[in-house]
């Protein structure tokens, strides 16, 4: 049925192709009516936006300042087939192209989204969320496998991040941006030639931001999400001839974040799937097997939660209890006599975010006189990341090994990453008919974990393992004229991938693939084009650590896809628009899923598993432009549908079955206890049928702006914007049930632009979207009952000895309202 809908789609895209230069007048009114295009670089060469044959949303200057684009998370807004969560504050990156998520990335070593991030072509492998946005000339985000020309990690996508650089007239410019919140940002950039060296020229950046959180934890009565960055770079470009230019750019940024935002919706909320893993189950007492011991005080026979979840109270013990009075949650905690681990000090050694990062990219190319040319491009990145927040979310503060060590469940720890890549290719000349790149890359990466606890509170001193990768491919490109108007390219990938692990048994784990693609395009007379792509996309696989060792999973291997495009771009005759449309089909197999492991302290991790195969099917909508002199603007939609085929996944029997183990994941039985609950069933693994987790089925954003001439004072001209984005809900896991809810966001501007300056003030979230940015399933700790400090165990035997389920959640910021003037010299 997906396919014949993509057929069908494709039928509906050539009948297009077909039209639209039929009802031109001739080739001339066609040229005429053609809109200027942003050039872009997406297939490592300058194309106009109409032309390039690949799925691109790109965003110049201009746009980025248009749409108050100042992170991805603004960026994804107005990006048909982007989604991204800001789960973790500015620490983890988990970008969504298409659908291809993974609730680890980030999170784990070596789980990745399959997004990758590049600046100016060179691959980065840290957060982004810290780019200084008025360093961009340019982003363009590339949707669909990107494996045989970007590398490794473009799985689903690419975001590539074009800086400014020199210029050969002095220039510069400054913008101080106040809102409320306490939100502060200053920035300068100086550029212009440099003496004593023909073709040199240069460019200075640095920008201060400040923002102050606004949600107080009501356990230390303090404000928490503040963020802070100071960042400087340098770009030097030489081109002392036509045919030779080179760019170096050094980068250092340090960023200190506070706690951040993060809510408990403890297991009393819990309304569906009753069972033992649930407040109201028996539990067990070491000793005391086989014996039921009844919690009256719990009535919740509820194990898991079905809907969307709402905001919740801040409640995190990251520092010094305000009040002196102990909190409490539903379910795991009645009091703090009888607890002698208890405490109202600080509990955790380190909260929030503080990173030192230095980047240094170098790009080069050398066009001999027959027209090939040579391009170089190296990447260096060294950072010092300490992070930390209160694991369970919670307000209890419980101790295990003493005031000066780490409490029980607190997250923190440091890392320290040194990468670096390299990456040389030759290409033909591009007015061939024939043309060809063939190239050679190499990535490597080392990370150094430690611990930070009270006794270590900048993790110096407590080396936990050393994790790394190290990726080596070659790689080409064959582009074939086969008419004026009809072209075909072959690329494809060789990559090798060694993942190691000094905390795995394992030691390493090697991965090789193959990945090809083929692009067929047709140039339509009016400038557009229409296309069709085949791909196949490899998403990096890894090692599990200990703790998928212990439970005998080691490793999880690479998820693969192929991938079929066809795509439409075309001006709109004789209305000022550009049009683009997209529609593909994705079928994905050993899907990366997480993995619920339970440890013998009754804590619980999660490990990468490849537990299913899926298909996705979707449909990207784009068009921009201008009315007339004064008005312009622009709509976007992406519908994405996401379905699993088959798989497995051993908590889906545990809901299903009232709390039961699965035994036998080939046949897909176990324990199955739905005849003692009522409402729970039938048992069952299967997630067939199920959405992808972390996307969304619908995005949709719209773009006006009015423009008056001389209408403001000293001559200025007045604008006014406003914009309006919507993005559908996100389930939490595959179990598709418990989900963040729709969010729609609206944002304005209005100001007055000169030639020397421009001053505006601006409207984010104006109507207090309050849905949660991201929530994820955890689990209700500490569990204790009656002053006997128990384990989160349930009797029988044979069901889940894990605690019950709870959610934690990310709070969206409200409305944000500011001021900024821009000044250039």
């Amino acid at each position: 049925m997906r396919k014949t809908l993509l057929l069908a789609g494709a039928a509906a895209f050539a009948m297009t192709a077909y039209a639209v230069p039929a009802v031109a007048q001739d080739a001339e009114e066609d040229a005429e009516a053609r809109q200027d295009t942003i050039v872009i670089t997406a297939r490592k060469k300058d194309e106009g936006l109409l032309e390039a044959p690949i799925a691109v949303s790109a965003f110049d200057e201009k746009a980025l300042e248009d749409l108050q684009l100042q992170t991805v998370d603004d960026i994804a807004r107005f990006t048909p087939g982007l989604s991204f969560s800001k789960a973790f504050g500015r620490s983890t990156e988990r970008p969504v192209i298409r659908g291809q998520s993974n609730v680890l990335a980030g999170v784990q070593f070596g789980v990745e989204s399959g997004t990758a991030y590049f600046v100016d072509g060179v691959y980065y492998a840290g957060s982004i969320q810290n780019l200084d946005p008025n360093e961009l000339s340019r982003v363009e985000v590339i949707k669909g496998p990107q494996s045989a020309l970007y590398g490794r990690n473009t799985y689903a996508g690419a975001i590539n991040f074009i800086t400014r650089g020199g210029s050969e007239e002095f220039e510069a410019n400054g913008k101080l941006r106040f809102g409320n919140n306490g939100t502060k940002e200053a920035s300068l950039s100086v550029a212009g030639p440099l003496p004593f060296i023909d073709g040199l020229s240069g460019r200075l950046n640095y920008r201060g931001y400040e923002y102050d959180g606004e949600f107080t934890n009501a356990v230390t009565d303090q404000l928490v999400g503040d963020e802070s960055t100071i960042s400087l770079s340098g770009v030097l470009d030489w081109q002392p001839t036509e045919n030779f230019d080179a760019r170096l750019r050094i980068n250092y940024n340090e960023d200190k974040d506070g706690p951040l935002p993060l809510f408990l919706q403890d297991a009393s909320h819990n309304n569906c799937e009753p069972g033992y893993r649930s407040l109201a189950s028996h539990f067990f007492i070491p000793g005391f097997e086989g014996v039921p011991f009844p919690r009256p005080a719990y009535t919740n026979n509820n194990q898991y939660f079905c809907g969307v979840i709402e905001p919740g109270q801040v409640a995190l013990n990251t520092d010094v209890d305000a009040d002196g009075i102990p909190n409490v949650i539903p379910g795991a905690l009645e009091g703090t006599n009888f607890i002698p681990f208890y405490s109202l000090a600080d509990g955790t050694a380190f909260d929030g975010l503080d990173r030192e990062q230095t980047i240094i990219s170098l790009t080069s190319s050398y066009e001999f006189s027959n027209g090939y040319e040579l391009r170089f491009l190296a990447g260096y990145r060294d950072e010092t990341e300490l992070t930390g927040f209160d694991s369970d979310h919670s307000p209890v503060n419980w101790f295990i090994s003493g005031p000066t060590q780490e409490p029980f469940f607190a997250n923190t720890g440091r890392d320290d990453v040194e990468d670096y890549s390299f990456e040389i290719k030759l290409s033909s000349p591009q007015d061939n008919r024939l043309r060809w790149l063939a190239g050679l890359y190499y990535y490597d990466q080392d990370v150094l974990d430690s611990d930070i606890t009270f006794a270590d509170p900048d993790g110096s001193d407590t080396p936990t393992g050393e994790r790394g990768i190290e990726n080596q491919a070659i790689f080409g490109l064959i582009e074939y004229d086969v008419t004026d108007r009809l072209s075909v390219t072959v690329e494809g990938r060789y990559a090798e991938e060694t993942k190691t692990d000094s905390t795995s048994p394992l030691g390493s784990a090697d991965f090789d693939a193959f990945t090809p693609r083929l692009t067929v395009d047709y140039a339509l007379e009016n400038g557009g084009t229409v296309y069709g792509i085949f791909s196949q996309g490899v998403k990096p696989g890894g090692l599990n650590g200990s703790t998928g060792a212990a439970i005998g999973l080691p490793t999880y291997e690479q998820e693969e896809s192929d991938n079929f495009e066809v795509g439409l771009k075309t001006p709109v005759m004789n209305t000022g628009f550009n049009f683009t449309a997209a529609a593909f089909f994705t079928d994905a197999t050993n899907v990366q899923l997480t993995t619920a492991v339970a440890t013998p302290t009754g804590a619980l991790n999660s490990v990468a598993t490849n537990q299913g195969s899926g298909e996705i099917l979707g449909l990207e909508l784009d068009i921009s432009g201008a009315f007339n002199d004064n008005w312009s603007g622009g709509a976007t939609y992406a519908w994405t549908d996401t379905e699993f085929t088959e798989g497995c996944d051993p908590d889906e029997w545990i809901i299903t079955s009232g709390g039961g183990l699965l035994t036998d994941p080939d046949t897909g039985t176990g324990t199955d206890f739905t005849a003692l609950f009522p409402g729970s069933g039938p048992a069952t693994c299967s997630i067939e049928g199920r959405q992808f987790p972390l996307t969304s089925e619908h995005q949709a954003s719209a773009f006006l702006r009015y423009d008056l001439a001389a209408a403001g004072p000293y001559q200025s001209d007045f604008f006014a914007s406003a914009d309006l984005t919507y993005e559908s809900s996100k389930f939490v896991q595959v179990h598709n049930r418990a989900e963040t809810g729709d969010a729609t966001i609206l944002g304005a501007r209005m100001g007055f632009e000169h030639e020397d300056w421009t001053f505006s003030v601006y409207g984010q979230n104006i109507t207090d979207e309050d849905s949660v940015v991201m929530a994820t399933r955890w689990l209700q700790t500490p569990y204790f009952f009656a002053g006997i400090n128990t384990t989160p165990n349930t009797d029988p035997a044979t069901a889940s000895r894990s605690a019950p389920r709870a959610f934690f959640g990310s709070l969206r910021r409200g409305p944000q309202y500011g001021a900024e003037l821009k000044l250039r010299f």
